[in-house]
């Protein structure tokens, strides 16, 4: 039965586990490892956010002996979902600038954002115009404040939305000429209830986190950390 586990970095436990004679290797996309005997996975974790993603198929030993880490705690946190938006900057880990966003962009009868379908129908009526000028104003803000003065000089954005309403912002962007790509995008692995300011702090400590799913409990691996709160 597989188990998963979160706790807080944990550098000893990482050197224990990249000595313990098991061949790991790393994901990009999962931002993390896994590893797999006899054809059976074991485990896989997703390092923190704060880790450097590591290479495809690169040995969980090499990358601890190359990655480098620092003490800053410097990032923007971006919660995103139709209509509702938090944004704000941390630097050493202590937030200094927030923003709530919210536009009218769902249909309230069908509590779905039209943004696709606004672009190329139904612009005839009234409240289609309204929510695609709504829509269009809500990535304006976000995008302003992302690369507003403060903001544009971090380089590590944690986020959470739906994949269309990247793309979205991805589209206003290239039209605004700005680039996306100068940060690097991280996506929270936890769930959000809703784009609110207790949920923008509730999500401010993931970062810091790794998440660890045992398939097999009789793995000869090092004492998993119990969890704690920060």
């Amino acid at each position: 039965m597989s188990r998963l586990y979160k706790f807080l970095d944990n550098p000893d436990f990482f050197a224990k586990l990249a000595n313990s004679g098991l061949l790991i290797l790393g994901d990009r996309e999962k931002h993390g490892f896994s590893c797999t005997e006899n054809n059976k996975k074991l485990f896989s974790f997703r390092l923190p956010l704060s880790y450097p993603a590591p290479l495809d198929g690169q040995a969980f030993f090499e990358y601890l002996n190359t990655v480098q880490l620092t003490d800053e705690d410097d990032f923007i946190i971006l919660l995103m979902e139709a209509g509702r938006a938090a944004v704000g900057l941390y630097k050493g880990g202590k937030l200094i600038d927030h923003k709530n966003i919210r536009k009218y962009m769902v249909r309230k009868k069908q509590g779905k954002a039209q943004i696709s379908h606004l672009k190329s129908k139904g612009k005839s009526r009234y409240g289609s115009r309204l929510r695609l000028r709504e829509s269009e104003a809500f990535f304006d803000e976000i995008l302003e404040k992302l690369f507003s003065e403060n903001y544009k000089s971090i380089s590590d954005i944690y986020y959470h939305c739906p994949v269309r309403l990247k793309a979205c912002l991805n589209e206003v962007a290239e039209d605004l000429k700005l680039d996306l790509n100068q940060f690097t995008w991280k996506r929270l692995a936890t769930d959000i209830k809703e784009c609110s300011f207790n949920e923008f702090k509730r999500v401010s400590s993931e970062h810091h986190y790794c998440r660890f799913l045992l398939k097999n409990e009789h793995s000869k691996i090092p004492t998993i950390p119990e969890y704690k709160k920060l």
